[in-house]
């Protein structure tokens, strides 16, 4: 082969290999998937991602094979809760040539759930008084009882319930609060 030949030869492979650069390049330009999310959660993440990419064609390829995963994801509306579709499909016993399929529905029936008793939320403070916080949300207040028995406060309205031993035994209730769901309940101690 004369020179002439093989520096053309080699003139070309340098043109393709150039075209290939800027490919690559601009592929390159705009940030992976991957490497903008990190860059919004951990600010400078990004530009180790992007360092790693160039030096480890390894990364690189994990990195394309996330960016696919996550591009396909995003274009099909995946979610990770499944979806499950059901009915009921039921056929008359007659000659096949008069067989229709019909969809049958199944009735919904309203049940009305048992009343169940709750412990509403309580908290407890003693200092010259004995002062009770309980939460009572969607509750009146003409609806609330209250009754102090030896050592213990008993605590009931509509669907909660709650009996709660004192720190020490009360005399009485002193004041009796409720707003926005909080009953306050202040005792003088014997």
């Amino acid at each position: 082969m004369s020179k002439k030949k093989k520096k053309e030869d080699y003139e070309e492979k340098i043109k393709k290999l150039e075209a290939k650069v800027r490919e690559f390049e601009k592929e390159k330009e705009e940030p992976s998937v991957v490497e903008g999310v990190v860059s919004q959660f951990i600010p400078g993440l990004g530009g180790i991602i992007k360092t790693l990419e160039k030096s480890s064609p390894e990364f690189r390829r994990r990195i394309a094979e996330t960016d696919a995963k996550i591009k396909h994801r995003l274009e099909t509306g995946w979610t990770s809760k499944p979806k499950v579709e059901y009915s009921i499909y039921a056929r008359q016993l007659v000659p096949e040539e008069e067989f229709k399929p019909r969809r049958i529905e199944k009735p919904r029936k309203e049940v009305e759930a048992p009343a169940v008793e709750r412990e509403p939320i309580v908290d407890i403070f003693e200092n010259e008084y004995i002062s009770v916080i309980a939460e009572l949300p969607g509750v009146e207040e003409k609806d609330i009882e209250t009754k102090i028995v030896d050592d213990k406060l008993e605590i009931s309205a509509k669907k909660y319930r709650k009996t709660i031993k004192l720190p020490s035994i009360p005399k009485s209730i002193v004041e009796k609060t409720y707003k926005n769901g909080i009953l306050q309940i202040k005792m003088e101690r014997r």
